[in-house]
């Protein structure tokens, strides 16, 4: 079994550059790139009870989401845990099930058991109970100019989704979201599409409710099916999210509605429900595996006490498939 004088010497690097790498202490970037190809070469395991032991620092790191019930969170969900465990730590998963209260419980264990950092996409008003005595990195959504958080270009993305829309053909554009009080992702998507409407002159509407993830399903279904009664022939929707796409395409279909000859339909987030599921709804891809790695290496920061941008926006892409027509 290899040990940490075999990495440093398959690395070409000292002992204690491993050791920096190992406890998370930053180096050079060219012995970081040397150091992880040597332990994956290696398949070196790094002893973390005798690490936690010296430097009385858990690695440990909680994750707290609303729910697992979304393929975006379960995506997200497996990148942190294969992120975290490139550099040695573990991730604690903590499923609020939209819980307000489950989410003050989850800080307060965290914060008693003294784990490395928490990791946490939250629409709660959490904010009273963020104290400087834990490293927090947010996804999705801005606190303060204290807090670092990772996001996609949500507003770009709805911009985006506009455009490829009326590429193709649409005239008459509707966005379909939902109020969620907290959820800066789902506002600033509208935002985008309503600023490229006005752009691009586009006739629009907006469905907004205010109303449950449970029954946003049936709402879709009755909205759409009045406006389509009352002659409003959306022919290009714009959907929040890949599951809101996707009871649009239920609700249509069900009223006999081609998809996509007569209505063309785009997503949010193309995540997978798993490994090899073909993806069937044109959507706004979110670069996943990009949000975990920005967010394990800001919260790393935090924890170091490094400069650090608070911000990160990362692009997002537009993936053409079943649902929009070829151009």
């Amino acid at each position: 079994m290899a040990n940490m004088n075999d990495v440093a010497k398959r690395a070409n690097v000292s002992r204690g550059t491993v050791s920096n790498y190992i406890n998370n202490v930053r180096i050079k970037e060219a012995s970081r790139i040397k150091v992880e190809e040597a332990i994956k070469e290696l398949a070196y395991i790094p002893d973390v009870g005798a690490r936690e032991f010296k430097t009385n620092k858990s690695s440990n790191v909680v994750f707290i989401l609303p729910t697992v019930w979304n393929p975006f969170f379960s995506e997200l969900t497996y990148q942190l845990q294969i992120k975290l465990k490139e550099k040695g730590m573990k991730l604690i998963l903590c499923n609020s099930q939209d819980d307000y209260r489950a989410e003050i419980e989850y800080l307060e264990i965290a914060q008693q058991n003294k784990v490395f950092g928490i990791i946490s996409i939250s629409y709660s008003d959490i904010m009273p109970y963020l104290t400087s005595k834990i490293p927090y990195v947010a996804i999705e959504r801005y606190y303060n100019e204290d807090i670092p958080y990772v996001t996609s270009d949500n507003e770009g993305g709805g911009k985006m989704a506009v455009n490829e829309l009326i590429k193709k053909g649409c005239q008459k554009l509707l966005h379909v979201t939902r109020q969620v009080d907290g959820n800066n992702a789902l506002i600033a998507r509208k935002k985008g599409f309503e600023e490229a409407c006005k752009e691009q002159n586009a006739d629009y509407e907006i469905f907004n409710p205010k109303t449950s993830s449970a029954a946003f399903h049936e709402d879709i279904a009755i909205f759409l099916k009045e406006a389509f009664n009352k002659g409003k022939q959306f022919d290009g929707i714009f959907c929040a999210t890949d599951r809101y796409a996707s009871y649009c395409q239920d609700a249509l279909s069900d009223m006999g509605i081609d998809i996509p000859e007569d209505v063309q339909i785009i997503g949010f987030d193309g995540s997978q429900s798993y490994a090899t599921e073909k993806l069937k709804i044109s959507t706004i891809r979110q670069p996943v595996e990009k949000i975990a790695q920005e967010a394990v290496n800001l919260l790393i920061a935090v924890v170091n006490k490094d400069k650090q941008q608070n911000s990160i926006v990362l692009p997002v892409t537009f993936l053409d498939l079943k649902t929009t027509k070829s151009n």
